[in-house]
């Protein structure tokens, strides 16, 4: 049979040639395609264009001169292309369910992907995934058993017996770990174990009472084979103060030490269960070719999310929204994912998806960083630098999230500092003092966070607002003092100008990472200080993120003839700018720090502090900025002189509250 010039048969000539997994491409025009199907009846070009018109009912004039794109690789589905209207395809044969001997080895198989989680093959994916990593990533292991948490389900066996809560009395076993969104707070009044309810828990927890999320975490721990399971709700107990502030506090050992982690990814509340339908689990469409069938579907690997423990795509599933959740992603070793499009699975060594498009080793990113504070003694720990980075990308993506209470802001993270904790030790041998989400080592430029960019926030979340809560829980000068997401811009050659003379946080629970006592982390500092200066907020051309923060305004502090643009805590709003407009004469600047520029200038940081309210002889932090200098008038100052702002301004010791 003479070969196609057109399809090329889909070329198995050149498929000889080609190492595993390597992709080759054809390019043809639609006009070709429909001329090869008429004057020489190819089978392979009318393969094509039926699958193509699955997707694409009707062609017009203009269509006929573009291009079709045709990737091959040797056992790999064959991709076809039409990019003018955004049709990405997959065509690809059953062989274990229809045998055609004359069927193109491009034509490979491709991985299915259940339409929904609660089938059979999900469960048999989700245990064979588990199975080899246990047996064969030695990076995922424990060497023992590691004890039960306080309290565990027994989740018993279906059909048999309801769970019920087990005082593990420092018993060694492997459970599961369940993380998850208990949704919006006015409907957290369901099934939980409580003071009134622990007791008759020992015995029975009803089943058939539980909230859809919980009974699927039953269900996926029974036939996973698993006995025990930790869920928050039904192991803490719920309305003790003392128990919560306890058991919280261990969350670094819960999800480090569970032998797996089910992550209801999917669901945004606690009522709407983690075994649902899955987007990617449309059945494909039928194609005639020769005398079988071939299938044709969308390309999943376009809708492919970059799926990570902490990442975030463009539609960020339910459980990527809540605060709670990214330490208990990233503190497990093993996280058994049941996303909206599929199930998903991410250990130390690898990530694997149901599709099988993104089924690869883990060897850099988000996970390789991740893995290093969560088993620094197998993959190394990282440096003093790289930690500092590494902490300040947590807070980002940390303050992007949501909280159901305010005052979660830092006992949410706690399981992480206390984890970042022993990490330190490790690089450093030194322990760090945890300061309400900052650490003593390198508390100057960790003071240098500041509100998200309001156009960035505008591009993702117009819902986000900031401000400070109504509720005291940090002092001024922390991040955790703020709502909406946080940056840090990576500053490198950061030279402090500032000394830290004193600063304490008193911990009001046993949690030494989690909620502060009101009023505490005063901080003491001698640096330079420049008072008697004006906030304004003034229409002016938007610039990058500190000299021109919001596009057509700005706040800016003004003193004479100096004017520099600031970064407010409570973010630019013109609805918002009374409060902070009305500090005529009463603004203080302290710099921070001056990062050198090799060949280019210099950049001086400073923080923007208003008196107290109610703290006499004391500052609050309201925002962040900075003064670039070009490489010229860098070498025509020296240290001493560093700015308009602080030509006049003498050292001083003052206090941050």
């Amino acid at each position: 049979m003479a070969t196609c010039t057109t399809c090329s048969n889909i070329q198995p000539a050149i498929l000889s040639t080609l190492p595993a997994g390597k992709w080759t491409g054809l390019f043809f025009s639609v006009s070709d395609l429909k001329s090869s199907i008429a004057t020489t009846s190819c089978a392979e070009c009318r393969l094509i264009w039926d699958a193509l018109a699955c997707y694409k009912a009707s062609w017009d004039e203009k269509d006929l001169t573009q291009y079709i794109e045709l990737k091959v690789a040797v056992g790999k589905q064959c991709q076809v292309f039409w990019r003018r209207d955004g049709v990405y395809l997959e065509l690809f044969s059953r062989r274990d369910k229809d045998i055609v001997p004359d069927m193109p080895d491009t034509l490979g198989t491709v991985k299915e992907v259940a339409e929904e989680s609660s089938s059979d093959s999900c469960f048999k994916l989700a245990s064979s995934w588990l199975k080899t990593c246990v047996e064969s990533h030695p990076a995922c292991r424990s060497e023992m058993l590691q004890a039960l948490p306080t309290r565990v389900i027994d989740v018993g066996a279906a059909g048999i017996k309801d769970p019920f809560l087990v005082e593990s009395h420092g018993k060694s076993g492997q459970y599961v770990a369940l993380s998850y969104c208990w949704g919006d707070p006015r409907f957290h009044n369901v099934l939980k174990t409580t003071a009134d309810t622990y007791k008759k828990h020992l015995e029975r927890i009803d089943f058939s009472a539980m909230p859809r999320s919980l009974q699927d975490a039953v269900t996926i721990t029974r036939r996973l084979g698993m006995q025990y399971l930790w869920i928050d709700a039904l192991c803490i107990i719920q309305g003790d103060a003392d128990d919560w502030a306890r058991e919280s506090s261990k969350m670094c050992d819960v999800y480090s030490n569970a032998h797996l982690t089910i992550a209801g990814d999917n669901s945004p509340g606690n009522s709407h269960g983690i075994l649902n339908k899955q987007s990617f689990g449309i059945p494909p469409k039928e194609v005639k070719y020769k005398n079988g069938i071939a299938y044709v579907r969308k390309q999943l690997g376009r809708e492919h999310d970059n799926f990570s423990m902490i990442g975030r795509g463009p539609e960020p599933e339910p459980i990527n929204c809540r605060g709670w959740c990214l330490q208990e992603a990233v503190l497990s070793n093993r996280l058994l994912r049941y996303t909206s499009k599929e199930l998903f699975w991410e250990c130390n060594e690898r990530r694997n998806c149901e599709c099988g498009h993104s089924s690869e080793p883990i060897d850099e990113g988000d996970e390789a960083s991740s893995r290093s504070v969560r088993k620094p003694e197998v993959f190394g720990t990282l440096s003093p630098p790289e930690l500092r980075q590494n902490w300040n990308d947590i807070i980002m993506k940390f303050t992007e999230r949501q909280l159901g209470y305010d005052e979660d802001k830092l006992p949410a993270l706690s399981g992480l500092a206390n984890q970042f904790a022993k990490v330190q030790v490790l690089a450093t041998k030194e322990k760090d003092e945890y300061l309400a989400g900052h650490w003593r080592s390198n508390l100057a430029i960790s003071l240098l966070w500041n509100v998200e960019d309001d156009r960035s926030r505008d591009m993702r979340d117009k819902e986000i607002v900031y401000r400070r809560p109504k509720a005291w829980r940090a002092p001024s000068w922390s991040w955790a003092a703020v709502e909406g997401p946080v940056t840090y811009i990576p500053l490198r050659h950061f030279r402090s100008c500032l000394e830290i003379l004193d600063v304490a946080t008193v911990p009001s629970t046993s949690d030494p990472y989690g909620k502060i006592e009101n009023g505490s982390g005063r901080l003491v500092v001698r640096g330079r200080v420049a008072h008697g200066f004006s906030v304004r907020f003034e229409k002016m051309q938007g610039g990058d993120t500190y000299e021109g923060y919001m596009e057509g305004m700005r706040y800016a502090v003004w003193c004479g003839e100096n004017t520099r643009t600031i970064l407010p805590d409570d973010g630019v709003d013109e609805m918002n700018t009374a409060g902070i407009e009305n500090l005529a004469d009463k603004v203080t600047c302290l710099l921070i720090g001056v990062v050198e520029l090799p060949g280019a200038g210099r950049e001086d940081f400073f923080l923007v502090l208003k008196s107290s309210t109610g703290n006499l002889n004391m500052y609050e932090r309201i925002g962040v900025s900075l003064r670039r200098y070009l490489h010229h008038r860098a070498n025509e100052s020296n240290d001493d002189s560093v700015d308009g702002l602080f030509r006049d301004a003498v050292e001083e010791e003052i206090t941050i509250c």
